[in-house]
């Protein structure tokens, strides 16, 4: 495996998403084409936005085009640009606003008609929760050792599979999502040191660094990449057991996690690698920032020899 990428730098009048995120409490919605005016504009939260996520448009009978919000004042907002300035879902948590937690990630998921839907957030504390938006209610919740940094669902337009989450200390989760336990919840493969750095000859050492993100790659959903507070990039392959449920005892199922290969690790930067993202044509093509100030293009090869 072979990371190849050139060194762009960043000019801040150059918008490379649909949607920015102010460092406010607002975000806008552009046309890539007329990044003068802004389509959509609204003040969303009482603080900054830390994280947000969009879906729906292109896609076919899965619901309407949306976009979801976390914010350091607790809250998870969901919005339909179509619906004027109020959130069309708003999952504040109760309790005075200095008690709450700081949202750090979102992910939309599980939205493969035009009824289902489920948002995952993550907290500062550790807290993980899956709201379903349909019954407008947690339908899930735990809590892990360090702060969430990062989710994504292996696909957000087919029935829940997979979610990975990328915590501080360098922590790696991918929850089972087919089987819910009544109590158990979803089962779950735990990496402990996926975040420290990559030394010489490709030896894994050092402290533990935050993971702050993950990316599954569009051509094979069991393919994914991690990036970390060491300038480093992972790619991991999930590995599916031979049952995925058994039977808990007592007449209910509960999930069988899966294990995580660790096929290549590379240092990339000097900083943080804080975004990245996959082309989602072009097999290896990805993109990403760092807290250098730069962004960069990468190609990841031999991608084609894993089923």
């Amino acid at each position: 495996m072979h990371y190849l990428y050139l060194e762009l730098p960043l000019q801040l009048n150059v918008f490379f998403l649909q949607y920015e995120v102010s460092i406010i409490n607002y975000f806008s919605c552009s046309d890539l084409d007329r990044t003068d005016l802004p389509v959509y504009n609204v003040v969303a939260h009482k603080s900054i936005i830390n994280s947000i996520d969009g879906i729906g448009g292109k896609q076919i009978d899965c619901g309407p085009p949306e976009i979801v919000t976390g914010s350091r004042d607790g809250s998870v907002k969901v919005w339909d640009i179509r619906q004027g300035q109020a959130p069309v879902v708003d999952m504040t948590p109760e309790g005075a606003e200095g008690d709450r937690r700081d949202c750090w990630a979102v992910a939309f998921g599980n939205s493969f008609d035009n009824q289902e839907r489920v948002v995952a957030a993550g907290y500062d504390n550790g807290d993980l929760k899956l709201f379903d938006l349909r019954q407008l209610a947690v339908r899930w919740e735990t809590t892990l050792k360090n702060g969430v940094c990062g989710i994504e669902f292996d696909r957000r337009d087919i029935k829940m599979n997979k979610m990975g989450v990328t915590t501080l200390e360098g922590g790696l989760h991918v929850f089972d999502m087919r089987t819910q336990h009544a109590s158990k919840g979803f089962a779950s493969v735990e990496e402990r040191n996926a975040g420290r750095s990559v030394g010489s000859h490709g030896v894994i050492s050092g402290p533990k660094s935050t993971l702050w993100t993950i990316r599954h790659l569009p051509q094979n959903r069991d393919i994914f990449v991690t990036s970390g507070g060491t300038g480093s990039l992972r790619l991991w392959k999930y590995e599916y057991p031979g049952k995925r449920q058994k039977d808990d005892g007592n007449g209910l199922m509960e999930g069988v996690p899966g294990t995580l290969e660790m096929l290549n690790a590379s240092t990339v930067s000097s900083q943080p690698v804080h975004c990245f993202d996959w082309h989602p044509d072009k097999l290896g093509l990805g993109v990403f920032g760092a807290f250098d100030q730069s962004v960069r293009v990468l190609v990841t090869t031999k991608l084609n020899c894993y089923n």
